[in-house]
């Protein structure tokens, strides 16, 4: 309940049997000390301290000043040595008081921080996708804020915010690969309540996934891959044949088998991958053929801006060296049959370019040109200009 401040007796003179005076004998006095400075909503708090001279059997008050006033939280008598313990629920931070209203005493008052109680439950997160964090917070009326810091191995790979809404706080915190993560989570001090520090941890699986496949992991595959530069068909929770060929051109870059399935250690490397760097620094914008990888460099700025698989020639003729783009045309036939080899860019002395077509297998396959999949190709063709140097090597 709340009640007014009592105004304390300071200095005055008080009447003692005998003649004597205040002056003549001892002060009264409170001291007292909590069992904790940094206690959790919720948690019973004791006050135990020691009344006197003269305060046996005194009806002890424990108060929490708060900006509307005193507000008891708890009520005892000292025992006739004048000590006394009592425990209050914690529910909110302030400075605590001990007072003796009939004889007008109070103590100092000694601070106090409450924070929120909270009980975390992490779901099992998926490679690259996230994992489901639900934080459930006493009291409701709590309103702050949230981050939580993901770490693997004492270093921190990423970061989610939210806020508590009717005692809840939902967020997906990121999982980049695979394996355990830990998550530290703030909990900001608002609403009269101190900041709140807990720890978690959440595990990622990376499922094994091929063609047909459908989930949140495979939208979080064609996520990295994208981050890694690798050209894909666009952010999707189902993998397409178009991903297939963007699976071909990582397992293929980093030396891994052309298996086309994103099995565990497909995942590890996803993990730990860098960008690739080109071969050649000059000019700023070139492509470069990679004949042992099977892979198209698309170089902007000086840096590699894009992967791409390719299928070059069977017989690895292919011609290796330093070529300009020499002529563009949306499509040509071949005299080697009527395959139509989509936006081509020819390149050697007009039998070699690089060009869409149906079929990129993982491996050499053709006449000699460069294959890329016809997805890809219209994207390439717009931005690579007559002029343009082609490197082919291995």
């Amino acid at each position: 309940m709340r009640r007014p401040i009592l105004i304390l007796a300071a200095a005055a003179a008080l009447v003692i049997p005998g003649g004597a005076t205040a002056d003549d004998a001892a002060s009264p006095s409170l001291t007292f000390a909590l069992s904790t400075a940094s206690a959790v909503y919720g948690q019973q708090v004791a006050v135990t301290g020691s009344a006197g001279p003269g305060m046996a059997g005194a009806e002890i008050v424990v108060d929490l000043n708060s900006d509307a006033g005193p507000v008891e939280l708890a009520r005892t008598v000292s025992d006739p040595l004048g000590n006394f313990s009592v425990p209050f629920v914690a529910q909110r931070g302030g400075d605590i008081t001990v007072l003796v209203p009939t004889a007008a005493v109070a103590s100092a008052p000694q601070p106090l921080q409450v924070a929120p109680a909270v009980h975390v439950r992490v779901r099992r997160g998926a490679a690259f996708s996230g994992a489901w964090v639900v934080a459930h917070l006493q009291p409701a009326t709590y309103s702050g804020t949230v981050e939580a810091t993901v770490s693997r191995d004492g270093t921190v790979v990423g970061r989610a915010h939210g806020r508590a809404r009717n005692g809840r706080v939902v967020l997906k915190t990121p999982t980049p690969g695979v394996g355990r993560f830990e998550l530290a989570l703030l909990f900001a001090a608002s609403d009269g309540l101190a900041a709140r520090s807990v720890t978690a941890r959440t595990v990622a699986v990376g499922r094994a996934l091929s063609v047909g496949a459908s989930g949140p992991d495979v939208a979080g595959l064609t996520r990295r891959l994208a981050e890694l530069h690798f050209r894909v068909p666009g952010v999707s929770s189902t993998f397409s044949y178009a991903l297939l060929d963007s699976v071909y051109a990582f397992q293929k870059a980093y030396g891994l088998p052309r298996t086309g399935v994103v099995s565990s250690q497909t995942w590890r490397k996803l993990m730990s991958a860098q960008l690739l760097r080109p071969r050649y620094r000059g000019p700023a914008a070139h492509i470069e053929v990679d004949k042992t990888r099977q892979i198209l460099l698309d170089v902007r700025n000086g840096t590699v801006d894009a992967i791409i698989p390719v299928s070059t020639g069977a017989t690895g003729n292919t011609p290796e060296g330093t070529h300009h783009i020499r002529w563009k045309a949306l499509a040509t036939t071949t005299w080697l049959g009527p395959a139509i080899l989509y936006r081509t860019l020819d390149f050697f002395a007009n039998s070699f370019a690089i060009h869409g077509y149906p079929s990129v297998p993982p491996y050499p396959a053709s006449h000699g040109c460069v294959r890329i999949p016809i997805w890809t190709a219209d994207w390439l063709y717009q931005r690579s200009p007559v002029g343009e140097t082609v490197y082919v090597y291995h």
